[in-house]
């Protein structure tokens, strides 16, 4: 039996690279928009990247709603059915994840990173420190949208579409890789520190759709990402350093 894709299975592929291509021009699009407009500091980066992710989501619902013709909650495979189950997997995923990345953090990124630390730690400001609480508490609502926001794109629409066209480990590696490099802004850190948060994604993410392949459902993924992002957002909002 042949083992390349029908033509309709090669215009759907077709239609994923072009989704993801417009969240691309979305990504740069606000970038220039930034640049343009020299929008600065305080919460106009936050508020500037909750419209990107908005944006991206809106696209990709467009495409769900009126070409696939589904509604969003299929589309993104959106449930709380077995929210029991959901919510195991999730925090199951959540501590599985949490071994991998603390020794990862602990042995591995830190002392990476120690010189680097070292050498501008005389120039670094407290700003998470100054800011008032309104912000800091509009930053943490920015945090965990976007987490959401990630896993239904990502993970509710093209983690599940890749898996539905090849198999789960080779659509969860895809899938994830594609998630780490979306964070390429990383890089702009240094290459070894953007390298190192790069790597760190991909396994969260790699938890994330594992949750999501045990229930097939996104809220599982949604709440094993929103755990992972809460110990440093939540230090961040009391303005603990």
């Amino acid at each position: 039996m042949s083992q390349e894709l029908s033509p309709n299975r090669q215009a759907r592929f077709l239609h994923l690279l072009l989704i993801l291509s417009c969240w691309m021009i979305i990504i740069e699009a606000t970038r220039v928009l930034n640049n343009l407009f020299h929008f600065g500091g305080g919460l106009w980066p936050y508020l500037l990247a909750a419209l990107r992710m908005t944006l991206m989501l809106l696209v990709t619902y467009g495409y769900v709603r009126f070409y696939e013709k589904q509604t969003f909650a299929v589309g993104f495979h959106f449930s709380l059915k077995k929210i029991g189950r959901s919510l195991l997997w999730a925090f199951l995923f959540f501590v599985l994840a949490g071994a991998v990345l603390m020794p990862y953090h602990l042995f591995v990124v830190q002392p990476l990173l120690k010189k680097t630390a070292e050498t501008s730690m005389a120039a670094a400001v407290p700003e998470h420190a100054l800011k008032p609480f309104l912000d800091r508490l509009i930053v943490f609502a920015y945090v965990v949208y976007e987490g959401v926001i990630e896993v239904l794109i990502f993970i509710g629409f093209l983690l599940d579409r890749l898996a539905r066209r090849w198999n789960w480990p080779l659509a969860i590696t895809v899938g994830n890789v594609a998630f780490g490099l979306w964070h390429y802004s990383y890089w702009s850190k240094g290459l070894l520190e953007g390298s190192l948060m790069v790597l760190l994604t991909i396994i969260a993410g790699t938890s994330d759709s594992l949750s999501y392949w045990k229930t097939r459902t996104t809220f599982s993924p949604a709440v094993c990402h929103t755990l992972g992002d809460l110990p440093a957002s939540i230090r961040e909002l009391l303005g603990i350093l």
